[in-house]
């Protein structure tokens, strides 16, 4: 997360324009979106290592300068934003498969459309496609006021769910109550009372996390007694949150493991699953493009239905330029972000160090 005069392992450089594929598409960037992966993968921790050197960014929106000699449907003027597997968004250019590129509907900024199909596919696909939710059920969501935690609020609502969204630090509740969670948990307020504390020597920051849970659905009170636990846990933290929000769920419930935001894989112990007959489904959105694209690409349409229509709002908290893009990586490592960080190419850029 620094530059490279700095001893980090960024660096703004020139290379050449990147030849345009028979099927694929050129576009000038306007925006690019790091995500939690992309930092994982600058720092060689990541489940997929790049060749180096490489160009980071698997999300982008701009305008379509050259079309392949196989492209039909797109343009050249055309207001797109797509991905790019492996990286390669974070730059003036890139090309794309014109299969993973979309059109930017008419009153959503391209720092917007940037920062829309990770956080929002990845959600889409877990709650009505993996956790089958319907009208009615109640949705835990952690890390909350990250990007997909906030897309995961947006589009439960929008889906008729109860949504208990739990952040930490008590400027991002007003984020929540804004994307439209019934219930918001401070997590960073949470104590050991309701069974957690130390673990392992560490502070847990989710002990309590099921009375805080309770209380909030039941009204107040002590609320454990009559808890039965809720429908759908949605986890993009792992470690202690992880933990402490499978004793959240119901009976015959079920739980989306979306990431490891907190940097700690959480063991799963198996007994609770069992015992109380729990599914646990993993979603990895980026996979679904070879191994399942008709159920990303119809994922990824009814989202965007969603954003265009208003349903779903797009929450950029801080935008960079290309010069200042380890900032925006900082901010991502510290869990500074309330939504998405925006990369912009064209924008001088502002320091946060």
């Amino acid at each position: 997360t620094k530059p490279q005069d700095a001893g980090g392992a960024l660096a703004v450089e020139n290379v050449p324009s990147p030849r345009c594929p028979r099927d694929g598409v050129k576009v000038k960037v306007e925006a690019a979106a790091p995500n939690f992966a992309d930092l994982l993968m600058i720092k060689g921790e990541y489940q997929e290592k790049p060749r180096l050197p490489f160009i980071p960014g698997g999300e982008f929106a701009g305008v379509v300068t050259e079309c392949g000699a196989n492209v039909r449907g797109v343009k050249i003027g055309d207001r797109v934003a797509g991905v790019t597997m492996g990286g390669g968004a974070m730059a003036e250019e890139t090309v794309a498969n014109a299969a993973s590129v979309f059109p930017v509907p008419d009153g959503v900024t391209l720092e917007q459309a940037a920062a829309f199909p990770v956080a929002f596919g990845t959600a889409h696909l877990a709650l009505p496609r993996y956790a089958r939710v319907t009208k009615g059920s109640t949705v835990l969501i952690l890390g909350a006021a990250g990007g997909v935690g906030l897309a995961a609020v947006q589009i439960a609502k929008a889906l008729g769910c109860v949504v208990v969204a739990a952040a930490n630090g008590v400027r991002k509740m007003d984020a929540l109550r804004d994307a439209g969670a019934d219930h918001c948990i401070d997590a960073s307020l949470l104590h050991s009372a309701d069974g957690g504390g130390i673990r392992a020597g560490r502070r847990d920051d989710y002990a309590g996390l099921k009375g805080a849970v309770a209380r909030a659905l039941n009204g107040g009170g002590d609320g454990l007694k009559s808890f039965k636990g809720v429908d759908v846990l949605l986890d993009p933290v792992g470690g202690d949150g992880f933990t402490q929000g499978l004793r959240c769920v119901r009976w015959g419930g079920k739980v989306m493991v979306l990431g490891f935001a907190s940097g700690i894989v959480p063991k799963l112990p198996l007994n609770l699953p069992l015992v109380k007959n729990i599914a646990v489904q993993g979603v990895y959105w980026g996979a679904h493009a070879s191994k399942d694209p008709k159920a990303m690409r119809e994922s990824l349409a009814d989202a965007l239905g969603m954003l265009a229509d208003g349903r779903c709002v797009v929450k950029v908290s801080d935008t960079f330029g290309m010069d200042d893009a380890y900032a925006g990586f900082k901010t991502l490592a510290e869990r500074r972000a309330v939504g998405k960080v925006v990369v912009a190419p064209g924008l001088v850029g502002r320091s946060m160090l």
